[in-house]
């Protein structure tokens, strides 16, 4: 693991993991019922709407799809230091590897023994087949066209492919690697833009997979804006230029060439934007300098990758069988928080740690050892 010059990135991180949870746990599970219980092929459970449900959706945007704009522009932000780091695609992709499949390994198979080890308790048979299990461990999932296991990890499958993307024009070619990416991803997202028009309705997994590939190109634009902010932040671009990209990226973003999604969800994607670029254009000392200030966030910021992906599946387990057991619901809610806090620590000190110790003392794998952001 690299050195940390840019606190509040960290900072962010783990507010975004704790509006992930809270948006999960207290929400979702209540307003999105029948997908929640479809996470495991069980029927939905009829719950008691809580007290503070209709203040949390009367406001402008998604609290969860907020913690998920954030994720998205630091990834962006890192991402040209992280290439600058590692050189070549081989070992850019060998750090993402180390640096992201580990921990989701453990995290995504201790989902899995809670799921294995309720339904045994029930009497009932476990709902995933194999190839369904082996496409979510290797980030497939979607390209499969599987249903969801887990919910929460929808972003790794795009971020991924953000990364070989990235990789793979950066290993072209390094000058006017933004401009690249731009023409790049505009020019992808027009053609498959005019596929999904002429293969609409068409029964066939070619029109899924340009589908998915529309909803993909979609996000790239937005971690795209985190690159500029980083470009602009560094000085390697001008303040007309990053203005200009920043442009095209947004406006791809919001452009009909996508499906257009929840105005909650487009809200939340814009006020993320918002908060991250005034710490890089408007707060550059505060993006810079480490207080120490909010322990528990602190705290949190180490622990937002176990967080992030290991919470949904025990999570909700702990909750139905909670609920089977005729507890209320809130019962285990507390139980699954008090679970994924823990499961997250011990992930992180034993595996995401130790793993990134490893990888980053072996010198092969970098170009230069230089005090980057944690990419």
């Amino acid at each position: 693991m690299v050195k940390n010059e840019y606190y509040i990135l960290d900072i962010l991180r783990g507010l975004g993991a704790l509006f992930v949870i809270f948006y999960h746990f207290f929400v979702f599970f209540f307003d999105h019922q029948t997908f929640s219980a479809g996470l495991f092929n069980l029927e939905p459970v009829e719950l008691s709407r809580p007290f503070y449900l209709d203040m949390i959706n009367m406001l402008p945007f998604d609290i969860g799809h907020l913690g998920v704009a954030f994720f998205f522009l630091i990834s962006g932000f890192l991402i040209l230091p992280s290439l600058e780091r590692y050189g070549s695609l081989k070992n850019f992709l060998k750090h993402k590897v180390f640096r992201l499949w580990p921990a989701y390994g453990v995290c995504f198979s201790l989902g899995l023994l809670f799921i294995a080890g309720v339904f045994a308790l029930q009497g009932w048979e476990f709902p995933y087949t194999f190839g369904h299990v082996l496409s979510y461990f290797f980030w497939i999932r979607d390209l499969g066209h599987y249903s969801y296991i887990d919910g929460a990890v929808w972003t790794l499958e795009i971020q991924i492919k953000f990364y070989i993307f990235a990789g793979l024009v950066w290993s072209f070619g390094k000058t006017n690697f933004l401009e690249k990416m731009c023409a790049l991803t505009l020019g992808l997202s027009l053609l498959v833009y005019i596929l999904c028009i002429y293969t609409a309705g068409d029964d066939f997994h070619w029109a899924y997979l340009f589908v998915l590939a529309q909803k993909n190109l979609k996000y790239y634009s937005l971690i795209l804006l985190g690159t500029v902010l980083y470009s602009y932040y560094k000085e390697s671009i001008s303040l007309q230029r990053s203005l200009l990209l920043g442009v095209l990226f947004l406006s791809a973003f919001l452009s009909p060439l996508f499906s257009s999604p929840d105005p909650l969800k487009t809200n939340a994607y814009l006020l993320g934007l918002v908060i991250f670029s005034y710490f890089v254009l408007f707060d550059k000392k505060g993006l810079q300098i480490q207080k120490k200030g909010n322990r528990f966030l602190e705290w949190v910021s180490k622990i937002s990758y176990p967080l992030y992906i290991g919470h949904v599946l025990p999570g909700y387990m702990i909750m139905y069988f909670m609920i089977s057991c005729g507890y209320n619901v809130f019962w285990g809610i507390c139980l699954g928080l008090f679970y994924t806090f823990i499961m997250a620590e011990i992930v992180h000190k034993y595996v995401e740690k130790r793993v990134l110790t490893l990888f980053c003392h072996n010198k092969a794998f970098t170009k230069k050892q230089a005090p980057q952001a944690s990419a």
